[in-house]
């Protein structure tokens, strides 16, 4: 059985889709673009945000911390300081904010601060020697509790919300740092003398302390309280990551690495961390029961960090260029990149990874990931050529099985219809749309296609065929309109543009359909029928 030509090609073009759509899903990305820009009138130095994102905190090099509404233009307050702002930490809800200046001064402020003399002050302020600001915890609520875990000169130190040092634990380190769990149940420390702390939020005597040889530079507790992760650096220089039991401090895993440790992040349920290591790498560790695989984390153009949504299994780094890449964990390419003007930037993002925020110098860029649909894979690019050659492979399918198109059949004057419907299309549409992109693209369409059916029946029901052609026409026209504007890296979702361009199309079409079909059955019909007669 011999197969037709026509046949062949969609076939080669079928599998050509299969492989491009394949090709495009796992290996391309797409270039991002922010939502959303905060413009600071000061270079910023650290962010915190919450857990859906919704409230932003940040401190200035000039010494001002602002609270931000994701979205406003202006900050809800702004707190003048006189010292740099170097660590800011904002609770969950964003009801808190803690802020620990380059003057050594921890200060406490709530989402309504207090005004004294027409200016912010803090709830509180304490001063904090060779300080570090580990965390905040609120249990939200009127009145609500509130914790905050710093160190000091290898000191831990829990105050409360009325400034109160609740208890207090001396390492005997030189340095200390720390964490509070999601919950705000427990405390985790690593000092400098290579111990790991964990305490009871209400007790000063740890629950247990582990002692590992190695400097502890970072601790982080899995979101189910289950699991506590330490890194840091051996006496041979070399890097050291520990996965212990939060019940009792029990070693599961120990990994060593050849540069040391710079941060550790773990994921909701233990059986995933990022590692940053201090040459500039990152590894990826995935723990399971009896076993332990590290796959090397690497982005174009060499690393500089990498942060981890603990629940939505995405990872946001950045290269030195001031490039932004985001990777979902089980795929081989990034999802999309993001250039930042300036190198360098600083990153944080939400629990699920619904929202990454750049910095980059005086200004913050919000990008999304909250609809699904903005988590397409793939290049723009890509899809455009995938959606285009299926159209093609239609094309071919459909004219194959009509028994094919002779062109060579088409009269002189049907041309000449499309033609005179188009102009009077862009004409028309142009006048009452002032838009010349509507014109040319829906409103020509829908009058012309009106026109020529109209034309070619000259009739009652050739015109409300016109009418109808033309009006679903435009709605087409409006529907590719649609796709290629995301195509071009439109960040509003894909479904929400088709959906208002497609219904905007069919509105104009109502409109030209018909006008197109009166100019067909009236206008053209006599200017073609003369133009015949004169000839002959």
């Amino acid at each position: 059985m011999r197969i037709k030509r026509t046949h062949l090609v969609v076939i080669l073009l079928l599998i050509f889709e299969v492989l491009l759509g394949f090709y495009i899903i796992e290996y391309t990305l797409r270039t991002k673009r922010e939502v959303w820009l905060w413009q600071s009138n000061e270079e910023i130095t650290c962010i915190s945000v919450t857990s859906t994102g919704s409230f932003l905190g940040i401190g200035s090099k000039k010494g001002s911390a602002s609270l931000i509404s994701r979205g406003k233009s202006t900050p809800q307050w702004r707190y003048e300081g006189y010292f740099g702002i170097n660590s800011i930490k904002i609770t969950s809800t964003g009801d808190y904010l803690a802020i620990l200046d380059d003057n050594e001064t921890l200060s406490l402020f709530p989402q309504t601060p207090h005004f004294i003399d027409g200016k912010i002050k803090p709830t509180w302020t304490h001063h904090l020697p060779s300080g570090m600001l580990g965390g905040i915890y609120s249990t939200g609520g009127i009145p609500s509790l509130v914790y905050v875990v710093a160190s000091s000169d290898g000191c831990i130190l829990l105050f409360s919300r009325n400034g109160e040092v609740l208890w207090e634990y001396r390492t005997g380190a030189d340095s200390t740092i720390t964490t509070i769990s999601e919950d705000g149940s427990w405390i985790s420390a690593g000092d400098s003398n290579g111990k790991v702390y964990l305490f009871k939020l209400g007790s000063a005597d740890p629950l247990w302390v582990h002692e590992t040889g190695s400097i502890i530079s970072s601790v982080a507790m899995s979101f189910d309280s289950k699991y506590v992760i330490a890194g840091g650096e051996t006496e041979e220089g070399e890097g050291r990551v520990l996965l212990l039991s939060l019940r009792d401090g029990e070693i599961i895993h120990d990994s060593y690495f050849d540069s040391p440790i710079r941060t550790v992040q773990i994921s909701y349920n233990g059986k995933t961390a990022i590692i940053n290591k201090r040459d500039g790498s990152a590894v990826i560790i995935h723990y399971d029961p009896g076993t332990t695989r590290m796959d090397p984390f690497k982005i174009p153009e060499g690393f500089r960090s990498a942060l981890y949504s603990p629940f939505g299994s995405f990872i946001a780094a950045s290269n030195p260029s001031g490039e932004v890449y985001l990777y979902y964990l089980n795929r081989p390419a990034p999802l999309w990149k993001f250039s930042a003007p300036d190198e360098e930037p600083l990153l944080t993002l939400t629990r699920k990874g619904e929202y990454i925020f750049v910095v980059s110098s005086d200004k913050i860029y919000l990008l999304s990931n909250a609809n699904l649909i903005e988590m397409i894979p793939g290049s723009r690019i890509g899809w455009a050529v995938f959606f285009f050659t299926g159209i093609g492979a239609a094309f071919l399918l459909i004219i194959n099985m009509w028994g094919g198109l002779n062109f060579t059949n088409i009269k002189r004057e049907e041309y000449l219809s499309v033609f005179l419907g188009f102009l009077m299309g862009v004409t028309i549409g142009y006048l009452l749309t002032r838009d010349i992109g509507k014109s040319v693209l829906i409103c020509s369409i829908g009058f012309s296609l009106g026109s020529y059916v109209g034309w070619r029946g000259r009739n009652i029901v050739s015109f409300i065929s016109g009418c109808y052609i033309g009006c679903f026409g435009s709605g087409i026209a409006g529907f590719l309109i649609a796709l290629f504007i995301w195509f071009g890296g439109d960040e509003r979702n894909i479904v929400q543009l088709i959906l208002f361009h497609l219904f905007d199309g069919l509105k104009i079409g109502a409109l030209f359909g018909p006008l197109g079909s009166v100019f067909g059955v009236l206008v053209v019909n006599l200017i073609i029928s003369r133009a015949i007669s004169s000839s002959s």
